[in-house]
């Protein structure tokens, strides 16, 4: 996950495959629901080749679209966790990936931008620190 978090800290974006509006996911291997189903995992990769190798050989009906990190927090990772889903990050062409919740992403990502001093625009928190206490409400 460091390395996926490095680099879309460095490019301010992430990348999805989208196929009329549904975006590319995978039955997780490591968590499962509370009645013991695979929970949906909703993939993410941190670049565009990356994303062009899952395109060209699992989602062949899909597109690349790219997102800025502050749509990514507040808009997927946010939503993600309100469903009760995980985070797939740079699954590659035979689905192998890191399955991570999406509150460990968030949380790293505030390192990450704390540890560079860099704010985001926000549409639905003020800042960097309001996202931050915003999670701590929710682990604690």
């Amino acid at each position: 996950m460091n390395l996926f978090i490095q680099n879309i800290v460095e490019s301010q974006k992430v990348f999805i495959l989208e196929h009329k509006e549904e975006i590319a996911s995978v039955s997780s291997i490591s968590f499962k629901n509370d009645v013991g189903e695979p929970v949906p995992v909703i993939c993410f990769w941190s670049n565009k080749d990356l994303a062009k190798a899952g395109l060209d050989k699992v989602w062949n009906n899909y597109r690349i679209i790219d997102i800025c990190l502050a749509t990514f927090i507040e808009d997927y990772l946010v939503n993600i966790y309100n469903e009760s889903l995980i985070v797939g990050l740079n699954y590659n062409e035979f689905l192998e990936g890191t399955e991570a919740d999406p509150l460990d992403v968030i949380a790293a990502l505030i390192d990450a931008l704390n540890l560079k001093k860099l704010d985001l625009e926000f549409e639905y928190f003020k800042n960097i620190n309001d996202l931050q206490n915003q999670l701590k409400k929710l682990i604690s």
